[in-house]
């Protein structure tokens, strides 16, 4: 019988063959919450047809670790050398509840995200779980959950990133959230739980963004990113649902040495508004004279980076 391990907790599941056959098509989570089977398309699906995707129970088939000191636990895939907790301080402004708090991370990842979560924030477009930070070796780690906005460090998008000393700004959606690693102890960071119920409304987005892209794909309408002045001027670029990222290095490469590598981001949002997104640029983007963190584009709006004015048309 195959054993399934959580990178996360380390906890081992000895899982029968007729169970394991099903995972790939099935949603399964650890007792830490941590995914362990189904992707998130499979968590969409389950939404749309409950009769065909099944939430597998694998607490009958846990194996049961030996008690061994904290300190000599290694999570697999870490480090061969034993970790210990770890603290980060994580600042939060700008949003309905703000937040100033110490949380120390051991066994557990510290969620950030809209539900079920250890931190969350209303109205700044994160997914339900969007990302989370936890221990690996002696490192704190941030890693994307597969948001559908993503996870940016100080500017950079990543995937999964080391939190090194000193503090950094992580961007959530359209959160900002500093966070720093400190040596005082926290709040410890325990397990959440969240029923797969409660993701419906993640299965409203999956449907809004087909829509948009059935809509895309019929010509019914285009979204065009128009460069009005600077090296690239007169030139067109398509905007498509996932967004375009205009840089020195981004989808629309401009030579401009006032630019950061990803500067700045056009997408449609789940409701298909237009929005301009500064990716932690050094120098700013701006919609007409004011700084654009998340800011609605509308008819007749000009977008500014460096030395460049761009505008955004409707085409059929």
């Amino acid at each position: 019988m195959p054993l399934i391990r959580c990178p996360k907790c380390g906890q081992a599941y000895d899982i029968p063959g007729v169970i394991a056959v099903r995972l790939s098509n099935s949603i399964a989570t650890c007792h830490c919450g941590e995914w362990l089977a189904g992707s998130k398309a499979a968590i969409l699906a389950r939404m749309l047809n409950p009769q065909e995707i099944k939430e597998v129970d694998l607490q009958p088939y846990r194996v049961e670790m030996p008690a061994v000191p904290r300190e000599a636990v290694a999570v697999v895939g870490a480090t061969e050398a034993p970790f210990a907790p770890r603290s980060v301080r994580v600042i939060t402004s700008g949003v309905k509840q703000p937040l100033n708090t110490i949380f120390t991370i051991y066994e557990f990842p510290l969620l950030i995200g809209r539900k079920g979560c250890h931190i969350e924030i209303d109205g700044a477009e994160l997914s339900i779980r969007h990302c989370s930070i936890f221990v690996r070796g002696s490192d704190l780690v941030v890693r994307d959950s597969d948001s559908h906005m993503g996870t940016f460090l100080d500017g950079q998008q990543i995937d999964e990133a080391v939190i090194g000393e000193g503090v950094h700004l992580l961007r959530a959606g359209s959160a900002v959230i500093s966070v720093e690693p400190v040596e005082e102890l926290g709040k410890t960071v325990e397990p959440i739980h969240l029923d797969a119920a409660e993701l419906v409304d993640e299965s409203v987005l999956a449907r809004t963004v087909q829509q948009r892209r059935e809509s895309g794909a019929t010509g019914n309408g285009r979204i065009v990113l128009i460069c009005l002045e600077g090296p690239l001027k007169d030139q067109e670029f398509e905007v498509p649902p996932t967004g375009l990222v205009v840089g020195r290095e981004g989808h629309v490469r401009v030579p401009d040495e006032f630019l950061s590598r990803k500067h700045f981001e056009v997408v449609p949002d789940a409701e298909g508004i237009i929005r301009v997104r500064d990716l932690g640029s050094r120098n700013g983007t701006f919609l007409n004279t004011l700084p654009a963190t998340n800011t609605k584009v509308q008819a007749g709006d000009e977008i500014r980076a460096g030395v460049n004015r761009f505008k955004i048309e409707h085409r059929p």
